[in-house]
């Protein structure tokens, strides 16, 4: 029930605003080697956006603080996204995205926001 009010709104964000990727994954051969990238999505349809500041603290000689923002990739949950798997990644505007983690809000399989890591 919780899905038929929050899916639309997700899609409507999406459509609105539509950021297509295409995801590829480090593809291994038989012996464990690496075999090159093997295409998992092609012309995904998501909304990137950056999030909430990231602090991180580093007490070595002296304090820092540092802050940034976290980058997401929202799309929706369905058979052929479920396919993404966290280390996958994607080029948009001449950077490599690495997946850190596939946030599947609340384990409730309506859409995922991504985590994002610029390579």
């Amino acid at each position: 029930m919780i899905a038929n009010k929050i899916k639309p709104k997700v899609k409507k964000v999406i459509d609105k605003f539509p950021t297509y990727v295409d995801i590829y994954r480090n593809s291994k051969n038989e012996f464990g080697e690496p075999g090159g990238k093997e295409l998992i999505y092609e012309n995904l349809k998501g909304f990137y956006h950056e999030g909430n500041t990231q602090i991180n603290f580093s007490i070595a000689d002296k304090g820092e603080v540092k802050r940034s923002n976290q980058k997401f990739l929202m799309v929706i949950y369905n058979e052929e996204t479920v396919k993404i798997q966290e280390n996958d990644y994607f080029m948009l505007d001449n950077k490599k995205y690495i997946i850190k983690d596939l946030g599947n809000q609340n384990r409730l399989n309506i859409y995922f926001d991504m985590l994002l890591e610029v390579n």
